[in-house]
């Protein structure tokens, strides 16, 4: 079983500090709940979480970020907050539980490594190619860059 074991494919998901919470399951043990920014910014709604156990979750060698390995060919049940018209019009919030490959999840939690190129790219209009093919074209016009005088070592 040991072999076995060693052998499965891992996946390793990365995530900053503030995304998750510590908590004590009803079992005494101590998990780790992950939240999943949407990846639409303009979506407001409550974010999605799932829960790993807190001996699974390890910080990065920066102490900047949390890191965890899921095995690659298993499942993760997500669950998330949404809000339902109840009886007499009233707001009724309940937690919708996904299951979703772990595949899945880790394009889910590192959704936010390809937000930020994209936006800059949707506001520009060109691509980062184009940039510096522009900034090139303005440094050689401008001419050899100028040398610093020496300093004078008695003063």
């Amino acid at each position: 079983m040991a072999d076995e074991k060693n052998n499965r494919e891992e996946l390793t998901i990365k995530f900053a500090k503030g995304l998750a919470d510590d908590f004590t399951g009803k079992d005494g043990k101590a998990y780790k709940r992950i939240r999943i920014p949407n990846a639409d910014p303009e979506d407001h709604s409550p974010w999605a979480s799932f829960v790993l156990p807190a001996k699974a979750v390890h910080e990065n060698q920066y102490g900047k970020g949390l890191w965890a390995k899921i095995p690659a060919d298993g499942h993760t049940v997500i669950t998330k907050a949404e809000r339902t018209d109840g009886v007499d019009g009233e707001a009724v919030w309940e937690n919708r539980r996904i299951s979703v490959s772990n595949r899945e999840l880790k394009e889910l939690v590192e959704a936010y490594k390809g937000r930020s190129t994209r936006e800059k790219e949707a506001e520009s209009g060109e691509s980062v190619k184009e940039k510096l093919d522009s900034l090139a074209k303005g440094n050689t016009a401008k001419g050899p860059p100028m040398k610093k005088k020496a300093l004078a070592k008695d003063r």
